[in-house]
């Protein structure tokens, strides 16, 4: 009961005038997610205009928190959806897209180009061609080329993600595996032949697989999701610093980033280097 009525205290702060209170207010009920219950929904109902947006807001901040929760026990999956969790990966970066929308772009990709057969490297070679998709070599300066929706849109990306998304074209996806090797990502079939994205879908033939580094599915995604953290670490983007590091560790609490210095970490051992 006295958990109760403080969270029933907390909400009452939510259509409070000032804007810190109310702020305040959110970041405790956010802390008590797993105390809220059926509230957030009743306080949908009152008439205060107020008081339904910043519930809206507290919502749509427990609906992304949620979401980044659900990718990393995606990532700890055996079986990962490729796709699915690449839509994730895209919705770290920009949260605000719409995950229907990104849906829908995957599978009209998808249909246009199961119109032909696609059973090797020299198929999804000229398919990528016409299309006109172009690989570009990772990089944490262009985090768009980590996020399917504007890969699919601009046709222009990650060599590592291109081969994981050619992989899927296939029939026989069994048979194909994404190596990267002298910083190069390539699609290899079993063959031994070797489809490599950034040097213009070029196949050549592999004198040796043993020095190749193996990305499957999840190392593929853990990989995008490490370059964009990177990216938000680099241009000192500390909302998605934590959003991203959240997605990868499934964690909410402070110590998540307890490897990091300031000012992402201020804890009492570390202190601003410019007060020194």
């Amino acid at each position: 009961m006295a958990r109760e009525a403080t969270i029933r205290q907390l909400a009452s702060l939510l259509d409070d005038p000032d804007e810190n209170v109310a702020v305040n207010a959110m970041a405790e009920l956010l802390y008590r997610e797993k105390e809220l219950g059926e509230l957030l929904g009743e306080l949908q109902e009152k008439d205060d205009p107020v008081l339904r947006r910043r519930v809206h807001q507290l919502q749509a901040a427990l609906t992304l928190r949620r979401r980044r929760r659900a990718f990393a026990r995606k990532l700890d999956q055996k079986n990962v959806d490729f796709i699915d969790a690449l839509i994730d990966v895209h919705l770290q970066w920009f949260d605000n897209d719409s995950r229907p929308q990104l849906e829908e772009s995957w599978q009209t990709f998808l249909a246009n180009a199961k119109k032909r057969e696609i059973n090797s490297l020299e198929e999804i070679a000229s398919l990528m061609r016409k299309e006109g998709f172009t690989a570009e070599i990772e990089t944490t300066l262009r985090p768009e080329n980590y996020c399917i929706g504007l890969i699919l849109r601009e046709k222009i990306g990650s060599a590592a993600l291109l081969c994981g998304i050619c992989r899927q074209l296939v029939r026989d996806p069994e048979n194909y595996a994404v190596l990267r090797s002298c910083g190069d990502f390539t699609l290899c079939h079993a063959s031994g032949s070797l489809l490599i994205p950034a040097h213009d879908w070029q196949i050549s033939r592999a004198k040796s697989l043993q020095d190749m580094e193996l990305f499957d599915e999840r190392t593929l995604l853990k990989f995008a999701s490490s370059t964009l953290f990177s990216a938000a670490v680099n241009s000192d983007s500390f909302r998605y610093i934590l959003t991203i590091a959240q997605a990868l560790s499934g964690r909410d609490d402070d110590a998540m980033l307890d490897y990091l210095p300031y000012p992402y970490y201020p804890d009492d051992g570390k202190q601003d280097p410019q007060k020194d």
